[in-house]
């Protein structure tokens, strides 16, 4: 019997047991028991037909969750005194595995098809080097996840909770078909032109500019300019290296974006 059948059958079984009930009287003994006989039998071959085309019982997918105390941004907030968001939450829960955060108490949470890039950068106020991952929804919103504080400033207890955040997040990720998440690692090379450039202008005006006092003009006292700039400039030309604009595979996270 094909699958088209199915809906017809529970209608050809109402016909059958009504013609049977509506038989005369004055039939032989025999003819009820015919009648019942043809309702089992009916009956059998309706259940038999129902159980061989009914979907196959599957258990649902075991849900595990693994929480990261990070903070993040959404959706471009950048300025704030004290950022009061934190606590990222990967699920595994087959097909309906996601991403949850809250945003203002309420649970937000995005499936793994949801997420249509992956943008690895790191930035820094001039002190240290903070790194983020920020993660593009096919909606046109983004999360972005950091090893900095409430402050915004780095937070060294919370690197390696970022880092292994950032691979748990890419060895699930690496499990889409490719081409359907982007894993980019660095800013726009706009961007990075204009990076590249301010980092020529800083290290002329607060390094090259005293070491010339220094070996030519026996000038000593720059000295200090001199390792007061290396130190204010050092951390920009880092995350200049360190925001080359390239793919990766998402296999092989960058580590430089996890130091």
């Amino acid at each position: 019997m094909g699958r088209g059948g199915m809906g017809a059958e529970p209608a050809s079984f109402a016909h059958r047991t009504t013609n049977v009930a509506a038989a005369p009287s004055g039939l032989s003994k025999d003819r009820p028991r015919l009648a019942r006989s043809r309702q089992r039998t009916a009956l059998n071959a309706f259940a038999r037909t129902r159980i061989r085309y009914a979907p196959r019982m599957t258990d649902p997918a075991a849900s595990a969750s693994t929480a990261f105390d990070l903070y993040y941004l959404q959706n471009g907030k950048r300025f704030f005194w004290r950022n009061p968001n934190h606590g990222v939450t990967l699920i595994d829960a087959g097909h309906e595995s996601a991403i949850l955060w809250h945003n203002e108490g309420k649970a937000i949470r995005r499936l793994w098809t949801d997420i249509a890039s992956i943008n690895m950068t790191a930035g820094t106020t001039g002190k240290e080097i903070v790194n983020n991952c920020r993660i593009n929804f096919r909606n046109g919103r983004f999360l972005v996840v950091t090893d900095g504080g409430a402050s915004g400033e780095v937070d060294h207890d919370r690197t390696p909770i970022y880092r292994d955040f950032v691979r748990a997040l890419h060895r699930r990720l690496a499990l889409a078909p490719p081409g359907t998440i982007r894993f980019l690692a660095g800013v726009s090379q706009t961007r990075h032109t204009v990076m590249l450039v301010t980092g020529v202008i800083a290290g002329l005006l607060f390094i090259a500019t005293p070491l010339v006092l220094t070996l030519f003009l026996r000038d000593w006292r720059a000295l200090g300019p001199l390792a007061a700039g290396t130190m204010f400039v050092w951390p920009f030309f880092k995350v200049i290296g360190a925001n080359r604009p390239r793919d990766y595979d998402p296999h092989h996270p960058p580590g430089e974006l996890m130091d």
